[in-house]
């Protein structure tokens, strides 16, 4: 068994332990249920959609009567900026992808705080799921822990790790009944996997480089040079470069500069700053140059791929 198994095994049980593998549901039988068609022709398709259609017409009858209502009450009136709301979402789950420990926990601190103060989640912001507010903090739990484990994934970390997580937490999220608890246990999932993402990443490295890769995590708006690095570490800038592509399989320059432009895309992603002010907020040495280095790692420009994914939204 190699090292890299041995890790992720030890890893993986210590998320899992004490946990148990849950019985999956078994689905209500419907009254005067008829039996699901085989689907390997296409009528037996258009009969199973029949069977789904008058399975739930009365149930979806009710959900389309809400949404019509909701969305007549929001339309013309102001509500929460749905786009800044996006913008910071993507970013919260950026930090989870990258394992930015120290920004999340800024962000975690900076909710805890203020969690005194939120009785209940704006509906005009996060749309009112449930009349329940148990029911109301569960629903959001739900989703939060979801985007953080397909973050975590993209991030890097195993899926049997992220799901094991993620597991965890919603099956000790069934046994609560204190909202406060409930709402702080969202922070402490995202703290969980941010922290998780980190570690499976640097899980093989020496704390010289987990110390380097921290600062440039945390000073992607700076001009991060070697000599810094030898400053944080005490050991010569040569060693450290050695390290690195010993670890990590890059020179330094150039996970700094990957850091960079998996930034630069969430930038382009989240806001209209011309592409001049993204490459000057990242300090690097001229917008020619950050463009030619984005169209190198995703075989597009700044420009194009902002376009594109403002097309795709």
């Amino acid at each position: 068994m190699s090292a890299q198994q041995t890790d992720e095994g030890n890893l993986s049980r210590g998320y899992m332990k004490n946990t148990e593998k849950l019985i999956p549901p078994q689905p209500e039988i419907l009254p005067d249920a008829v039996p699901y068609p085989d689907i390997n022709e296409p009528e037996k398709i258009q009969s199973n959609l029949a069977f789904l259609e008058k399975s739930i017409r009365d149930d979806y009858k009710e959900i389309i009567s809400s949404i019509d209502s909701h969305l007549f009450m929001t339309q013309d009136t102001p509500g929460a900026d749905t786009g800044t709301r996006r913008i910071q979402e993507k970013a919260l789950y950026y930090y989870v992808s990258s394992g930015d420990i120290a920004r999340i926990d800024e962000i975690v601190a900076s909710s805890v705080e203020n969690a005194d103060k939120i009785t209940r989640p704006d509906s005009n912001v996060y749309g009112e799921v449930s009349e329940d507010p148990l029911l109301y903090s569960k629903y959001m739990l739900i989703a939060s822990v979801t985007l953080a484990t397909r973050a975590a994934i993209d991030g890097g970390l195993a899926e049997h790790i992220a799901y094991a997580i993620s597991d965890g937490f919603l099956r000790h999220m069934d046994k609560l009944t204190n909202i406060s608890k409930i709402n702080m246990l969202s922070n402490k999932a995202l703290r969980t996997f941010t922290y998780a993402v980190h570690d499976y990443n640097f899980r093989n490295c020496s704390l010289v480089t987990k110390t380097c890769c921290d600062y440039v995590l945390r000073h992607l708006h700076d001009d991060i040079r070697m000599k810094t690095f030898a400053e944080l570490t005490h050991r010569s800038a040569n060693y450290i470069s050695d390290l690195f592509q010993k670890e990590l399989g890059v020179r330094p320059t150039v996970f700094i500069r990957d850091k960079k432009l998996e930034y630069a895309r969430v930038m382009l992603e989240t806001t209209e700053l011309p592409v001049s002010s993204i490459s000057d907020l990242l300090a690097f040495p001229s917008t020619s140059s950050f463009i030619t280095y984005f169209n190198k790692k995703y075989g597009t420009t700044p420009l194009q791929y902002r376009s594109r994914r403002s097309g795709s939204v």
